[in-house]
């Protein structure tokens, strides 16, 4: 292999590669986005908490699961659209 055909070969190795480099250094940040999203849910649940009078343990874990799921449907969006964001290079 000639040295020109060398360099085309490690810049389009380098090129495909790029894309995964991105996403190892914002996949923390993606996570603890959605950790966020799920944060503030929780937290939210414990504000309005006295609102939702007596409650079983069962219900309580009911809730919260209903909130996890709800945060993770919209976060995922969220979250794709800014993995699609970070793909591009932008």
């Amino acid at each position: 292999m000639t040295p020109d055909g060398v360099e085309l070969t490690v810049q389009s190795e380098g090129k495909q590669f790029q894309p995964s480099l991105l996403m190892m250094d914002w996949g923390p940040t993606l996570g603890a986005v959605r950790r966020r999203f799920q944060d503030m849910a929780r937290a939210e649940f414990r504000k309005q908490r006295k609102r939702l009078g007596v409650l079983s343990a069962e219900q309580e874990t009911a809730i919260e699961a209903l909130l996890m799921s709800t945060v993770n449907k919209i976060s995922h969006r969220v979250v794709a659209q800014m993995r699609r964001l970070i793909g591009r290079g932008h």
